[in-house]
């Protein structure tokens, strides 16, 4: 064998690892997107849930006390789910210690109570002062009101997910929706034209 036999050779072999490598990096985001997915109605029924014991959906309000802070959504659905695994997008190499954004990943704040971090992939949409201002006062949603998003699919499928109250899940392209946001029923059924 020559040394130009042996050159292409280990180049052949370079771009079949490379056709495969692209391959098996898009089958990945497929089967994080469906685990995505899973995710995201299971944190919907876990709202239901909440939301059967304490007569309200979670509201977001955070509170500094004595053990940290306390009132995030992923501390109050903490009881109903199975494991704090449901709370963490598999796209997500930052493990919640990031917000995806349209310049990359960007910090968010990572609340610490009783010495644990507890992180999350997912935007929830309800707090305290889109209750009052949206809602106002009354967090009682539509059924079609978006309550979670996650973008950590962006960069691969130019989309994210979007899941809403009555269990569905759904991917919106980029640039689709410009306003996401809770609905609430006080607002009645005023849904603008392309917006969720």
């Amino acid at each position: 064998m020559t040394l130009i036999e042996l050159l292409i050779v280990i180049a052949l072999i370079a771009v079949l690892a490379a056709i495969n490598f692209a391959v098996l990096s898009k089958v990945r985001q497929r089967a994080y997107l469906g685990n995505c997915i899973s995710n995201l109605r299971q944190l919907v029924l876990a709202v239901h849930m909440y939301e059967n014991d304490w007569g309200t959906v979670p509201i977001e309000e955070h509170v500094k006390t004595p053990d940290g802070w306390w009132g995030w959504f992923q501390q109050r659905i903490q009881p109903y789910i199975h494991s704090d695994a449901l709370l963490l997008c598999p796209a997500d190499y930052t493990e919640g210690k990031c917000r995806y954004s349209d310049d990359g990943p960007k910090p968010q704040p990572v609340p610490i109570w009783r010495g644990k971090e507890w992180r999350i992939s997912y935007w929830y949409m309800i707090n305290t002062v889109t209750v009052m201002d949206y809602g106002k006062g009354n967090p009682q949603l539509q059924g079609n009101s978006p309550i979670l998003e996650c973008d950590w699919h962006s960069p691969h499928f130019r989309g994210y997910l979007l899941a809403r109250y009555n269990g569905t899940v759904e991917f919106v392209p980029i640039g689709l929706y410009r306003e996401i946001r809770a609905r609430f029923a006080s607002e009645g059924n005023n849904f603008v034209k392309g917006k969720p």
